[in-house]
């Protein structure tokens, strides 16, 4: 497909010719006398731009004012005329100022070419048809819902494809920094990338691009134009390209990306061109904007399935028949069912007779609208026949205000009552022991103690909950529990000794320690574990 493009592969095809700063021709190639007929010597002339005469009087305004342009406003632009003493003959002319290193104009280099002016109306008229089915193919590259980066890499390639440039790349915008970072690429080299990975302000070539959205399209690298920075041009050159344009990338009047497309070639960029980049960029800017927004979808999806198949507990959906229409992993562990097999199943299939006619009356109240507040024990059979308690807390799934199915967060009760009952036989171990049996936190405050423990020191528990645990300590005793007994913790985290220690009436008795501590990764204590035993007196008067 060629886009309206008056291309010209190799300069010497068109008429290239010099002027300088006054309009007076300076240069014209032999090209010349297809054009007007005449040999090169006498178009130096024929040819001046501060008189126009060889323009036809209508288009000399127009002429002027492109010549004017080029002078004041360092643009290359192309304009098309007719000639004076040529009827039907459209010429066209583009112009590229040309400055020397100190930045003053020294001349002006261009182009012509001859035109048939229908033939731009065909191709205009041709190009609505093309720009439809690129959008289309576009939109449909996108409909695919590949991931990000797959979906703006088929995007670059349709793009050049149609636009039948030979390189590109899509650089999208970091927001935190500010620059353009290469997402995607065709046919750059290793050196181009790992020099121009990234765009920063330092690419005054694209400012325009950057800063008003506008497209920046240079015909030529090797030509001296002002906005193509010296070292951007080297590169160019280096890589093999001679022409290139950037493309805005527009989303919601916002710019987020910039489209870098190149030839090897020389070639004129049109204006229909140019404003075909615009509605490109614009319109590729959505189709990446709508392709992120995919690819976040997936992800976010991911991570809820990633959530769901990590989860502790069972999350289930069903109908309101009881067809299982979905269950995570922790479910098909608990049923010792896979995938495949827990889709074609009904919840019926793994209750108890008693169970389902409970299910079922939970689940008529739920299509009758009626809310669930409290969770549902059923027992449930494992595919391997074993029988488990699971509590069920279920939800209607509404459309339209009404319940068409059930989701529910269920939670294997055997575990649950297993570790109670290991518990509670833990607490009958501590309370069947003669010793006495404390925890305290990492100031001593008591947050346990045993039946044996308290009654030692004539307490009862709830008494003692909360106390330092120097309330065991004798007063005439104090010393030792301060000069001994807490050192030798903070140092050891262990101590074992006797002490005299009080009950709740006053009477001091004899006691045996042992005290251990139990630290952190850095070495403080978290909590802290005493065993008493009750010593007669004479052990005590020997330790004494």
């Amino acid at each position: 497909m060629n886009i309206s493009r008056h291309g010209i592969p190799e300069i010497f095809e068109n008429t290239h010719f010099l002027v300088d700063k006054n309009g007076k021709l300076m240069y014209i190639d032999k090209t010349c006398e297809n054009i007007f007929n005449v040999r090169p010597d006498e178009c130096l002339d024929m040819i001046d731009f501060s008189t126009l005469e060889w323009v036809h009087s209508k288009d000399r305004e127009k002429v002027r004012e492109n010549f004017q342009s080029a002078i004041n406003e360092d643009t290359c632009s192309k304009i098309e005329y007719n000639l004076a003493s040529m009827e039907g003959i459209t010429l066209s002319h583009t112009l590229f100022p040309i400055y020397d290193n100190g930045g003053k104009l020294v001349s002006i280099h261009g182009f012509f070419e001859k035109h048939q002016p229908d033939n731009l109306l065909e191709l205009e008229k041709y190009n609505v048809f093309e720009i439809l089915e690129l959008f289309n193919q576009i939109s449909l590259i996108v409909s695919k819902e590949n991931p990000f980066e797959k979906t703006l890499s088929e995007l670059l390639d349709k793009v050049l494809e149609i636009i039948k440039m030979e390189s590109g790349g899509i650089y999208i915008l970091n927001r935190e920094t500010g620059n353009y970072i290469l997402t995607v690429h065709s046919t750059f080299s290793e050196e181009f990338l790992q020099k121009h990975s990234e765009i920063t302000r330092e690419w005054k070539s694209l400012l325009p691009v950057m800063d008003e959205g506008k497209v920046v399209v240079i015909q030529d690298v090797l030509a001296p134009v002002p906005y193509a920075d010296t070292g951007r041009k080297m590169s160019a050159i280096n890589e093999g390209f001679r022409s290139f344009a950037g493309i805005p990338l527009i989303i919601e009047n916002s710019i987020n990306g910039i489209l870098m497309i190149s030839l090897s070639g020389i070639h004129e960029f049109t204006e229909l061109e140019k404003r075909l980049f615009s509605i490109i960029g614009r319109q590729l800017g959505n189709f990446i904007k709508q392709a992120n927004l995919i690819d976040q979808l997936h992800k976010s999806r991911e991570t809820y399935q990633d959530l769901l198949d990590n989860a502790v507990d069972i999350i289930y959906t069903h109908d309101l028949k009881g067809n299982i229409l979905s269950m995570n992993k922790a479910g098909l562990d608990t049923l010792l069912i896979d995938k495949k097999d827990i889709l074609r199943s009904n919840i019926r299939d793994f209750m108890t007779e008693e169970s389902q006619e409970v299910a079922e009356f939970v689940i008529n109240l739920l299509a009758q609208g009626e809310e669930i507040r409290f969770p549902v024990i059923l027992e449930v059979i494992r595919t391997d026949g074993a029988r488990l308690f699971i509590e069920f807390n279920i939800q209607p799934i509404l459309k339209d205000g009404k319940p068409v199915a059930v989701q529910g967060i269920a939670r294997n009760l055997d575990k649950r009552l297993k570790a109670e009952q290991n518990i509670l036989i833990f607490n009958k171990a501590l309370n069947l022991t003669l010793d006495g049996i404390d925890v305290s936190d990492a100031d001593y405050n008591i947050t346990f103690i045993n039946e044996a423990g308290a009654k030692m020191f004539g307490y009862s528990r709830m008494e003692l909950i909360g106390q330092h645990v120097s309330i065991f300590y004798a007063e005439e005793d104090m010393s030792n529990f301060n000069e001994n007994v807490m050192p030798a913790m903070k140092k050891y985290g262990y101590w074992n000794g006797l002490i005299l220690g009080r009950k709740k009436d006053g009477t001091a008795f004899p006691v045996e320690v042992t005290l251990n501590s139990m630290m952190d990764e850095k070495g403080e204590p978290l909590v802290n574990l005493a065993i008493f035993r009750k010593r007669n007196k004479l052990s005590y008067e020997k330790y004494q």
